[in-house]
């Protein structure tokens, strides 16, 4: 999949500083952010299936 994320300047300058101080990339530290919002906000979906080849 591929995406791009449009920042504002001063998102971007925060963004660029914390990657500075932390010593990791930007793409590094957006994908992390971007991961962990979705696994707090995912719904799971509880199924429920009866056996019906029985």
């Amino acid at each position: 999949m591929a995406w791009t994320l449009r920042l504002s300047e001063d998102d971007e300058a925060a963004l660029r500083a914390q990657a500075t101080v932390e010593g990791r990339s930007k793409q590094e530290i957006t994908r992390e952010a971007i991961r962990n919002y979705l696994m707090r906000h995912q719904t799971w979906d509880d199924f429920v299936y009866d056996d019906l080849a029985s």
